[in-house]
Order: C-alpha cells, then sequence, then structure tokens
C-alpha cells in the first residue's frame, strides 16, 4: 500500500528547509504577486461557485 512507502521526515532535513525559509528576504512585489494569485486562484472560484449555489436555491424555490 501506499502507507508502506511513505517515509517519516528528517529532523535535520526539516530543520535545514526552515532555515533555508527563514534567510529568504522576500520584495513587497513579490508578496503583493502572491497575495493577487491567491485572491485569483482561491477566493474568486470560491466567490463564484456560492453565487451559482444561490442562484440556483433562488431559482429552486421560484424566486427567479
Amino acid at each position: 500500500m501506499i502507507w508502506n512507502r511513505i517515509k517519516p521526515p528528517d529532523p535535520e532535513k526539516e530543520e535545514q528547509f526552515h532555515q533555508q525559509m527563514k534567510d529568504v528576504k522576500l520584495s513587497w512585489k513579490d508578496k503583493l504577486a502572491m497575495v493577487l494569485s491567491a485572491f485569483v486562484v482561491l477566493f474568486l472560484p470560491a466567490l463564484l461557485v456560492v453565487l451559482g449555489i444561490a442562484l440556483l436555491a433562488l431559482w429552486a424555490f421560484g424566486a427567479l
């Protein structure tokens, strides 16, 4: 099974990875790009799904 192939994390590699992440300094442009891409990828589709469900409910109950 897949569970037999999953290896436990190596604490040394994990600590090295966390240290590398702390050392990286992002510019404001990079942060802005990440926030905007998260907005486009996560928020807008979720908003469209909720809007679609709301419109479907309105149509099903005869409000539209």
